[in-house]
């Protein structure tokens, strides 16, 4: 290193270990600084493999920790001295903070790795990143070096922190066993080791935890010194050298060229190799650039910007926790031009183009929220909020389940409406994992970010994802839904893993038009073991229409325990309802496999009475299985009545009731296909529900006598891939065939009139008799034949119909069986079967001949047929 750069030249260094002082003795310095210069060079020697095992990021060998005893100078120049010992620990802090970057730092290597949680996390994230773009799930035994490749920096970086507060005290092994240390003298590290390394992990904590953490004052090590080690300060001078140093020497462009750095880490070089050695002003860090920023570097100059944007907010923080602590404070309180990119272009100059903070933004927040995360969104369903209040709980239960090792089986989410001084109130709580106060006011509270999709839940809870963690949520928006219900929302919460003390209470009262209030909760008003409990002042009475028990989506007033078992007919997390003092289990994980089907279609319809439909109607229902042999439904054919009105089950995406099946009831487990989570995709594959439909097929042609229903169910099964059996598929004269007996009678005759536009119905143009007369005397005529002109979709909504696994053309109007009979007519009678189309007599009513357009059929002779095995 250049004598004028070298960091032996630096205020800090000089004042602790170079210039006469009243305190210490020239010895206790020279012993000191002896120790650091030892440790130093083990250390260049560790840190020279991160570029190796960290591609692509700006330097971090021993030139950038060197200096970092001059930025520290910069700011601290005049005003914060360090003594010998301080100076020791804070020049092995700066050593060891990034040094874990390196596999070097792990003695086993990328065995070591391996063994970590941070490991198994990013692998299981990858897996799941796999499966969500299609692909197939990683094996975390077996994996690729291109995969290993992408794991190690990740981990690498994950765990540098916290990694660098063991490596003071870390011995590396020798080929003859020797054990090699970064502190030479044991009694050096043994006493200070520990210091080290909470300091140098200290760069990555928050402010407040510096202060948490570190705020008492190490005492002297009695062999060496009678100075204390002021752990705050150093950790303060750690953390903003490291801040500022941004200039050439972190990204070289002869460097740059050779290692080629993608993405981010391209801008970042671009940045950085342009700013000169930051300086002081007064009390700010002025940064500037030897090269203005063109056009084509715009985005450079913004990282930049944001960059130094962030270096202002730690100084602030750091000014503001020494302040208040009364000892010494830095020269430099903020980052000249910070939050102004007019003011900063004055010092790192743009050239043809002029900065102005012109982002894309949303002026009124609440108003986005409250529309695309309400009823812009979801509708005016106010059950929705429900539903999502119960998603949020159920995923903090799954996440306490995978952290706590719990059973399956394990937690709870209770719901309860209470009145409360003439008001009611909704409240649903649950036992599961609990937020921090840092989760409370992050993630919960950014529309469009889920919290068990942000790298804070890895921090939280490191080993969740690793642990097989698949939230529900996954768009960050479904608590916001809340304010659908009412604009007075209360969150009471805290970690299952921490005291009492630590829960917080946040406090909505003016819905998102207001900021929340976050104040410590009363621990008598926390979960008592703990997890989260959200409150909702109810805007409108829930018993009157559009009330939360009364919705339009099930047609009349409901029970809150009917409400909250359709919202969750499926959830693997029990649900209790509490309107007394104990609450009342009504749907617990995987009761839906085992229930009957009675109770699984008054959970699904809760306003429906079964009083009076025919139990053998209930008797239809079977589970659906995937090719793993997984139970992904239970369900039975059921034709809706009506067109337009669905009687069917629901797909529930999670347990979760997402959207509306028809001619289907029951359950069919689904993938969202939305953000709002009302329409899904069932996961039953094409082989699972021909099965199961084929299985439908046989059970009502053996217990329905109604012959229409078999012939609109026949309809449902081809819809779904499966075989009509038995089932009656057309009627010909006064009889309705099944598939075997209409082959049968087509072999017996040479001509076939019929009609696929449904069954014959009276037309006021065509007919010169009264409605009535048709409805009670029309007698159909021997020769005419007719199918149901009937729609089986299972699912249905304006991206289409599912499961589309039908047999007819996309070209053909019409049905399934329609189309199915078409090809039994080509199969008996040849492939050239000829057809017209002619207006016949379809039947009478009493003497009076009634008459439609036909398709007429002319077949072979019964000679001709042959055996057909159907």
């Amino acid at each position: 290193m250049p004598d004028g750069l070298d960091f032996r030249r630096t205020w800090l260094w000089n004042q602790a270990f170079v210039n006469p002082r009243t305190d210490s003795s020239t010895e206790e310095q020279e012993y000191f600084r002896g120790q650091f210069l030892a440790m130093r060079s083990k250390v260049e020697q560790l840190v020279n493999r991160i570029a190796v095992d960290m591609p692509g990021m700006t330097v971090h060998d021993v030139s950038h920790l060197d200096a970092l005893w001059e930025t520290a100078s910069l700011v601290a120049d005049g005003n914060v001295t360090v003594n010998p010992p301080e100076a020791f620990v804070l020049g092995a802090s700066i050593l060891l903070h990034d040094s874990a970057m390196s596999l070097a730092a792990y003695p086993g290597g990328v065995d070591d790795l391996k063994q970590t949680i941070a490991w198994q996390d990013s692998v299981a994230r990858l897996s799941l990143a796999a499966e969500e773009s299609g692909g197939e799930a990683i094996d975390p035994d077996h994996l690729s070096q291109a995969l290993i490749g992408q794991i190690v920096p990740d981990v690498l970086r994950r765990l540098h922190a916290e990694h660098a507060e063991v490596l003071a005290g870390q011995a590396w092994l020798t080929k003859d066993g020797q054990q090699i240390y970064l502190i030479d003298d044991p009694e050096l590290r043994h006493f200070y080791a520990q210091t080290i390394g909470r300091i140098a992990h200290s760069h990555w904590w928050s402010v407040q935890k510096v202060e948490d953490e570190l705020s008492q004052d190490l005492g002297a090590m009695a062999q060496r010194t009678s100075k204390l080690v002021d752990k705050v300060k150093l950790a303060c001078l750690l953390r903003i050298a490291d801040a500022i140093h941004l200039d050439s020497r972190r990204a070289p462009r002869f460097a740059r060229v050779l290692t080629r750095p993608m993405g981010i880490s391209d801008i970042h070089w671009a940045f950085q190799e342009r700013l000169a050695k930051p300086h002081v002003e007064l009390d700010a860090v002025v940064f500037t650039a030897g090269k203005a920023f063109c056009h084509e570097d715009a985005e450079a100059w913004w990282l930049a910007y944001d960059t130094l944007n962030s270096v202002d907010r730690e100084l602030h923080d750091v000014d503001l926790l020494l302040r208040n602590r009364g000892r010494e404070v830095l020269k430099a309180r903020r980052v000249k031009g910070a939050g102004s990119p007019e003011m900063l272009a004055r010092t790192v100059e743009t050239q043809g183009w002029r900065p102005v903070d012109a982002r894309l933004q949303v002026s009124d927040v609440p108003r986005i929220v409250e529309n695309l995360g309400g009823s812009k969104l979801y509708g005016d369903d106010p059950t929705v909020a429900l539903r999502e209040l119960i998603q949020n709980g159920a995923d903090a239960v799954q996440a306490r389940r995978r952290i706590e090792d719990r059973p399956v089986t394990w937690g709870s989410i209770t719901v309860a409406i209470e009145n409360r001084d003439g008001s009611p109130w909704l409240i649903v709580e649950d036992n599961g994992i609990g937020m921090s106060e840092m989760v409370l006011t992050g993630p919960l509270l950014d529309f469009g970010t889920s919290f068990w999709r942000s790298p804070l839940a890895l921090e939280e809870f490191p080993g969740l994802m690793a642990a097989g963690m698949q939230a529900i949520g996954r768009f960050g928006i479904g608590f916001f839904s809340v304010f659908m219900l009412g604009s007075e929302v209360k969150v009471f919460s805290r970690r299952a893993d921490r005291g009492k003390e630590t829960g917080r209470l946040l406090e909505f009262n003016g819905g998102t038009s207001m900021r929340p209030i976050l104040a410590p909760a009363n621990p008598k008003q926390l979960p008592i073991d703990g997890g989260t409990r959200v409150e909702v002042k109810l805007k409108k009475d829930p018993t009157k229409r559009g009330g939360l028990l009364y919705p339009g989506i099930y047609g009349g007033k409901l029970s809150i325990e009917r409400l909250v078992a359709a919202v969750a007919p499926a959830l693997n997390v029990e649900i209790a309802v509490r309107t007394t003092d104990l609450p009342n289990p009504i749907a617990r994980p995987g009761d839906w496999i085992q229930m009957s089907q009675n109770a699984i279609v008054g959970r699904l319809n809760p306003q429906k009475t079964l009083s009076d439909e025919k139990e053998s109607d209930r008797t239809f229902i079977r589970p659906l299985t995937d090719s793993k042999n997984q139970i992904v439904g239970r369900a039975f054919i059921s034709p809706d009545r009506y067109a337009w009105q669905a009687d069917g089950g629901w797909v529930t995406v999670a347990g979760l009731r997402a959207n509306q099946l028809r001619n289907v009831q029951g359950i069919l487990l689904g993938e969202a296909d939305t953000a709002s989570r009302d329409v899904a995709t069932p996961l039953a594959d094409t082989v699972a529900l021909a099965a199961w439909a084929t299985e439908q097929a046989t059970i009502i042609a053996e217990q329905v006598l109604d012959e229409e229903r078999q012939a609109k169910t026949a309809e449902i099964v081809l819809e779904c891939g499966g075989d009509t059996g038995s089932l009656k598929i057309i009627k010909w004269g006064a009889d309705w065939l099944s598939k075997a007996e209409f082959i049968e009678r087509l072999r017996s005759t040479r001509r076939l009139l019929i009609s696929f536009d449904g069954e014959f119905s009276y037309d006021e143009e065509a007919d010169d008799i009264h409605p009535k007369e048709f409805r009670q005397d029309f007698r159909q005529a021997d020769d005419v034949a007719y199918t149901l002109k009937f729609e089986g979709a299972v699912l249905k909504g304006s991206s289409g119909t599912w499961p589309k696994t039908g047999s007819r053309p996309e070209d053909w109007a019409d049905s399934n069986v329609a189309t199915l009979v078409r090809s039994l007519i080509s199969d008996v009678w040849g492939d050239n079967v000829d057809y017209t189309t002619e207006l016949g007599v379809i039947g009478k009513v009493n003497a009076e001949e009634i008459r439609r357009e036909l398709r007429v059929y002319s077949g072979a002779g019964a000679d001709q047929f042959e055996d057909i095995d159907y």
